[in-house]
């Protein structure tokens, strides 16, 4: 599997820890429905905190690539739904210990609310997988 990052000097440098796009061939294509801040029980994590709420949810992230043979140096785009950008900075800070040799495309849109009024973010994302580690 061939992953490319895409660079291009006709937009701004990226600010946060991911890329402007990625080209990938000869992938399998895992698509992973947003995580939010619960356990494997339902339980919501981390009422209030953006911190906790985002580590959760990029476990619960991570836990479903694992489930699919995966794993997060395979995401290739994430889409961040956060309740108020002010704690854009302090999610970045949080993708930054998961996302260690990885910087996937990635938008980020702040939401008026999301499914429980608890939850703070919501996180999805695709994954590319190589075919021969299906």
């Amino acid at each position: 599997m061939k992953r490319n990052i895409i660079v291009c000097d006709k937009v701004a440098k990226p600010s946060g820890p991911y890329s402007c796009g990625i080209r990938v061939s000869e992938a399998d294509l895992i698509f992973v429905s947003g995580q939010v801040a619960e356990d494997a029980n339902g339980n919501t994590v981390g009422k209030g905190d953006v911190v906790a709420q985002t580590a959760q949810a990029l476990t619960n992230l991570r836990n479903v690539l694992e489930a699919a043979s995966a794993s997060l140096s395979d995401v290739i785009k994430v889409t961040v739904f956060l309740r108020n950008m002010e704690h854009r900075n302090t999610v970045a800070q949080v993708r930054r210990r998961f996302f260690l040799d990885n910087e996937p495309a990635s938008s980020l849109v702040e939401v008026s609310k999301l499914a429980n009024e608890d939850w703070l973010i919501e996180i999805e994302a695709v994954a590319a997988v190589a075919p021969e580690r299906r």
